[in-house]
């Protein structure tokens, strides 16, 4: 497992005798109101910067990010292929009239003051005073939230450290009760809840169009210790008035996420062809709302991650049997089992090509076959790609940074230039939480938060380039905190517990901080037995859950039962565990 940082040097720094550079920052923009951004606003304000210093950008008018759902989504007609991180995203919506499925969902929800209240969508807040505001309702930028989503995590496991969704006896919840694994409006209603006291800080419908950063160099200071002193320029646009704006920053955390821009792969002779012939037929699990839109359809599904198959649970209770996944490896045995393998599901191997004239498919066989036998499947009525994301930045262009620095994005599957999965190795005034995949989201954000958030105020030991540099190759060698990479799996692909490994390392380094006057900041999470237990059943717990009618409100009542060590066994094991990561 990777280090931290050169021992002496972390030593140092505990001393006050560092002779790194330190950082001057003392304005920070945080793009991005979801999970990620609410997670970073938190941990900047706990160590210390004021609400004056930090401004969260947001485009649309609440936050919440993915889990802000919409039931429209992008009238553009979809790429096929769709393989560019630099193609145009999609351009907001405009709606006339609310349409009748867009009721307010949260017209229930309880304001804990005036000033949240003020801020709240419909109240007409943003940062310009209100004459020069225009009629107009506020802008929605679909994303892939679909209408019947439960999660695929436990909230016991999805929680924030500081705030549980029930009162369970570690501290306050957003909910009386709730099922175990909450529908998306639970979750929306519990990121409103975690927002509250970072709300104001929110420039609601606002986009970022462009970061630069406008010079880069250490700055003078009065003792022997240089100080790293970036500047980024943001230009923003107001989609309520039109109106853009320009301002400087010492630091800039991105946290837009990463579900905006579908990939669906090329190399298949004849996707472009079906799609001109057939526009209507493929798209993408971005564009998924209801399964009742494909009603007595034949259907193929391509790909096999967690999304993909819990469409396919949905889809296949109501289109022409049997639905069709297209997967590269063998769906568990248990999945399988609840999906119907079989009976009202198939699955067939990769596709070979298409064709148009048939408006089909030639599939390899299925991926547990033995040997090579190719399969026609003909008149199909609808192809869902359910094949990801790339990762992309529109407001971070080629000019954005030094020719000197590497392009952050070049074919989208990956992030470059970046250390520990969130610092850039350049500029470490630039972060971006919440980049991996197959993890637990919200504590991953918060423990990275922890991080960046003790550098920034130099309780922490900035790291050199070199040391950037040589913890990004450590990343890619597998030799990071997460573990060794998955053969065949993009860079930001973690392997099986490498979130929990993660989360614990990060959660050790914050905690070597400098005590300054009693300031301590807020505690990262760190994941002991109970969580560690959570994240290895959570998968068939779901499928009993999915199995027993979506009730449940524990998992003891879907037969799930931690069978604790003795506590003294566990902290040592803990302290094990700390020990060999801060090696």
């Amino acid at each position: 497992m990777g280090s931290l940082g050169d021992r002496k040097s972390g030593e140092n720094a505990t001393a006050g005798n560092s002779t790194s550079p330190a950082f001057d920052i003392n304005r920070i923009a945080v793009i991005g109101a979801g999970p990620s951004g609410l997670a970073s606003a938190k941990h900047l304000l706990a160590e210390g910067f004021s609400s004056s210093q930090i401004d969260i950008y947001e485009q649309q008018a609440e936050v919440g990010g993915v889990w802000n759902y919409s039931a429209l989504t992008s009238s553009q007609l979809l790429r096929v292929p769709q393989t560019d991180a630099h193609a145009d995203p999609d351009p907001p919506i405009y709606p006339e009239e609310p349409a009748e499925e867009e009721k307010d969902e949260y017209e229930d929800y309880v304001f804990d003051s005036d000033e949240e209240a003020s801020t709240a969508p419909g109240s007409g807040a943003c940062s310009l005073p209100p004459v020069s505001r225009k009629e107009k309702k506020p802008p929605i930028f679909p994303n892939p939230m679909y209408d019947d989503l439960y999660t695929n995590i436990p909230h016991t496991l999805m929680r924030y450290s500081d705030l549980g969704f029930t009162a369970d006896g570690r501290g306050k919840g957003s909910h009386e009760s709730c099922e175990i694994f909450p529908p998306r409006q639970v979750v929306q209603e519990y990121l409103l809840h975690y927002a509250r006291d970072v709300r104001h800080l929110v420039r609601f419908s606002t986009q970022v169009t462009d970061v630069s950063l406008q010079t880069s160099a250490p700055g003078a200071s009065s003792g022997e210790q240089p100080q790293i002193r970036d500047k980024w320029t943001i230009r923003s646009t107001n989609l309520l008035t039109e109106i853009s704006r320009t301002e400087t920053y010492d630091a800039v955390v991105v946290a837009s996420g990463h579900y905006s821009a579908p990939y669906i792969p090329s190399g298949m002779p004849g996707i472009s062809e079906l799609a001109t012939a057939h526009p209507d037929v493929i798209s993408h699990s971005k564009t998924y709302r209801k399964a009742s839109a494909f009603a007595g359809k034949r259907v193929v599904l391509v790909g096999s991650g967690p999304s993909g198959l819990d469409i396919a649970s949905q889809i296949s209770g109501v289109c022409e049997s049997p639905l069709i996944i297209s997967a590269r490896s063998p769906i568990p045995e248990d999945m399988a089992a609840y999906l119907g393998v079989g009976d009202k599901v198939r699955v067939v191997g990769t596709i070979k090509q298409f064709l148009v004239d048939e408006k089909g498919i030639e599939v390899h066989s299925a991926p547990q076959v033995e040997g090579e036998i190719t399969e026609r499947i003909t008149n199909v009525d609808a192809i869902i790609f359910c094949t990801g994301y790339l990762y992309t930045f529109p407001f971070i262009s080629a000019s954005s940074l030094p020719s000197s620095t590497p392009s952050l994005i070049t074919d989208g599957r990956r992030v470059h230039g970046i250390a520990r999965h969130f610092i850039h190795t350049y500029h470490p005034t630039l972060v971006f939480p919440g980049l991996p995949i197959k993890i637990i989201p919200f504590p991953l954000a918060e423990a990275q938060a922890a991080v960046f958030s003790r550098l920034w105020t130099n309780r922490l030991p900035s790291p050199s380039h070199e040391e950037l540099q040589r913890w990004e190759r450590e990343d890619e060698e597998g030799k990071g905190f997460e573990g060794i990479k998955v053969p065949g799996k993009s860079f930001h692909t973690f392997p099986k517990g490498g979130d929990a490994r993660y989360i614990n390392a990060l959660h050790d380094w914050a905690l070597r901080a400098r005590d300054e006057g009693g300031k301590k900041g807020k505690e990262p999470p760190f994941w002991g037995d109970e969580e560690l237990w959570q994240r290895t059943i959570y998968a068939q717990a779901k499928i009993q859950f999915e199995k027993t009618g979506r009730k449940a409100k524990t998992l003891l009542e879907l037969g799930f039962q931690h069978e604790r060590e003795d506590r003294g066994d566990i902290e040592r094991a803990k302290g094990e565990e700390r020990t060999d990561v801060a090696g």
